[in-house]
């Protein structure tokens, strides 16, 4: 009983802990696969249409482009730069293909496997495939539809080599990646097309365009810019500016979000005593290749550029070893001497007068040896030398053995060129009579060469060079990253970022405005990484510094601007130079208007401008030379009447004053049917570019890759 009473008394406290106990339970539970959920919720790579398109979903076809990329290109490697171009690309792609998705959906619109074979097999292979190197002659750059069935006929061929089987495999993933290209460009092209026929181009419309086209004129004009006057001349007030804003507000829309931040950079370069040390060492290379007898021992040591035993013409040479090897003795030396970041040795080897190149044709054969079959392949080779030795066109013999060698047609040589080849090679092919053949053993082959022509004999050189790059050294990169760490951790860094800056002597590149998915920042390499921590920094005023290949950034930022529309702050400044520019316009024009000027020479001198005089301007003209695009003035050329003053009139760049002086019609005879196809062809290229972003507003598109890459 004193048990149970115990219990009773203890009641409230044992539900207490009890339900503890089960609630951590719980929640360790869903913690623990609530990190799975969370994960899931915040992988939003970008959002289409409220379709979240996961960083695994984006990846992926990131992986499909590059292997693409990598196979027309030939690389098994990509450069930053061609990543981040490749990024974008299927960003674009991917929001296209979901924005027309969701429209040719409710349209009905498809690409049958009728049509999508029809566009691989039929008479009008689609665009895509016209373009792709895997499918155009090497010779003529034409499409080859023999080179697209053969890659077609490869991909549905197995085989029971696995090797082989794995390259198969790939390009069977290549081709449907290509196929979905095909079919996407396809639907576009008739959604587009669909767009476009609802614009009607009437009759009346396409002659009154054409008529327009042919029409050009000679305009003389005098100009009265808007930066000749000042800013406070007029008064734009806060209430106007909020006014331009608000009615269109539309128009200040941000797919990512916006970084300001500020920066400086320092670059690390090579110290006094990097170069002290390096020139050192090039005076012990100069005292080594003054005293050596194998100079190619001695270059191989000091110099990443190896040195080459064959004589070469004065054209191929820098000015300064010209200079030197003009007035140089044999085995004399020049150096060490600083150029830049270099340090420069040169020892004169040789020289000699002959020709600095040879017309060669040559038919290889691999060396015996490697086969195991050196009877028959000496014998081979001794039959081709002696039908060419006696009287055989080494031509048709060579196009006999390769219809591809084009005769054998290795074209002009240098020493230099058949270097590789081995000495030998490059003596007989400078000494040998023209027209004699010559049949040769080199390392891994046998080669049967006969020169057709040689050029006139110069002075030619041999010599050995040895270039000293000068480097920063680890203890320089040391020294500059301690000084900048010193000063990212200097107190109060995140309140006086450029003060502190100009008093270290760097400078500052401040309130930078980015996009937070930019590739670059000023278009330094690899600073892709600086734009991303910016925009993942949830605190304001935040320094870090960051480490490229020879270069330091060290950032601050400034502020961070949502994605959605653009804040008035950020975009006031530029509505505000608009607004100002309007009331200049306003200001100039009624001040010109009330002085009752007649003739364009008056109103220049009001202007205090000059007269000029633009040629060949028609009403479709998009860029006048020397202005840029000026409506006012296509609207001169072909309706003002000649030699009658126009204006004043407001333009972009300031207010214009002009006179169609001359106009002269085309001799274009005009076709209905061709016009009207090219103005229709006009408003398909319009839609094409803004339907996609009549889209992005209307279904919306939330881009949140800075969060990621």
């Amino acid at each position: 009983m004193a048990t149970l009473q115990k219990i009773r008394d203890k009641g409230t406290l044992l539900v207490i802990i009890i339900g503890a106990a089960l609630l951590a339970f719980v929640l360790g539970d869903l913690l623990t696969s609530g990190r799975t959920f969370l994960g899931k919720v915040q992988d939003k790579a970008f959002v289409i249409n409220h379709e979240v398109i996961s960083t695994g979903q984006y990846g992926e076809k990131i992986t499909e482009f590059e292997e693409f990329q990598k196979m027309v290109s030939g690389q098994s490697s990509l450069d930053q730069n061609i990543s981040s171009q490749i990024r974008e690309a299927v960003y674009q792609q991917m929001v296209r293909e979901r924005l027309l998705g969701n429209q040719t959906a409710k349209l009905g619109l498809t690409v049958t496997k009728a049509e999508l074979n029809d566009l691989v097999h039929g008479q009008f292979i689609s665009p895509v495939l016209q373009q792709l190197p895997f499918f155009l002659n090497r010779e003529t750059g034409a499409f080859d539809r023999n080179a697209l069935i053969e890659f077609i006929n490869t991909v549905n061929t197995p085989t029971p080599n696995p090797q082989e089987q794995a390259l198969v495999d790939r390009y069977k993933s290549l081709w449907l990646f290509i196929e979905e290209m095909v079919r996407t460009q396809r639907l576009e092209e008739k959604y587009i097309s669909l767009l476009s026929n609802a614009v009607i181009v009437n009759d009346v419309e396409a002659e009154a365009t054409f008529g327009l086209s042919q029409q050009n004129a000679d305009i003389e004009y005098a100009m009265k810019s808007y930066f000749t006057i000042p800013d406070s001349a007029v008064n734009v007030t806060d209430d106007e500016i909020k006014a331009f804003y608000k009615k269109h507000k539309g128009s200040f829309r941000l797919e990512a979000p916006l970084v300001k931040l500020s920066y400086f950079t320092k670059s690390i370069t090579p110290s006094e005593e990097d170069y002290a040390e390096v020139e050192a060492e090039s005076r012990k290379a100069f005292d080594e290749l003054g005293n050596t007898v194998s100079p190619a021992i001695i270059v191989a040591d000091y110099s990443q550029t190896p040195y080459r035993d064959v004589f070469v013409s004065e054209h191929i040479l820098t000015p300064t070893q010209v200079e030197f090897v003009r007035s140089a003795a044999v085995n004399e030396m020049y150096g060490p001497a600083r150029e830049g970041d270099l340090f420069h040795i040169y020892k004169l080897i040789d020289k000699t007068v002959a020709p600095d190149s040879v017309y060669i044709r040559m038919m290889a054969v691999p060396y015996a040896s490697m086969v195991g079959q050196d009877s028959v392949i000496t014998h081979f080779v001794d039959s081709i030398y002696g039908a060419i030795a006696g009287g055989a066109s080494f031509v048709e013999v060579a196009n006999s053995l390769n219809p591809n060698s084009n005769g054998g047609d290795m074209g002009w040589v240098r020493e230099i060129d058949i270097a590789s080849f081995g000495a030998d090679m490059v003596k007989t092919a400078f000494n040998v009579p023209v027209g004699r053949p010559v049949k040769l053993t080199v390392p891994g082959q046998q080669l049967i060469f006969q020169v057709e022509e040689r050029t006139r004999p110069v002075n030619k050189y041999k010599l050995a060079v040895i270039d000293m790059p000068v480097l920063p050294s680890e203890k320089t990169s040391n020294n500059i990253d301690n000084e900048l760490n010193q000063f990212v951790s200097t107190p109060n860094v995140e309140q006086k970022f450029n003060e502190l800056a100009s008093e270290k002597g760097y400078m500052v590149m401040p309130n930078i405005t980015v996009s937070a998915n930019d590739f670059t920042l000023a278009q330094i390499s690899d600073s892709h990484q600086v734009i991303s921590w910016a925009a993942n920094e949830k605190k304001v005023g935040a320094v870090k510094k960051f480490d490229l290949t020879n270069l330091r950034i060290i950032a601050r930022v400034e502020r961070m601007i949502p994605a959605g529309t653009t804040p008035l702050s950020e975009v006031s400044s530029g509505i505000r130079t608009q607004l100002v520019n309007e009331k200049k316009a306003g200001k100039i024009i009624g001040d010109l208007k009330a002085q009752n000027l007649t003739s364009l020479y008056a109103y220049a001198a009001a202007m205090n401008s000059d007269t000029d005089t633009v040629r060949f301007v028609s009403f479709t003209t998009q860029n006048i030379t020397g202005l840029g695009l000026e409506p006012v003035l296509n609207a001169v050329s072909a309706f003002a009447p000649l030699n009658k003053v126009v204006g004043p009139v407001k333009g972009n760049m300031g207010v214009y004053v002009a006179a169609a002086v001359n106009r002269t019609e085309g001799t274009e005879e005009y076709d209905a049917k061709a016009q009207k196809n090219q103005m229709l062809n006009n408003n398909a290229y319009r839609l094409q570019m803004q339907s996609i972003e009549v889209l992005k507003d209307k279904l919306g598109v939330e881009d949140n890759r800075f969060r990621f890459y």
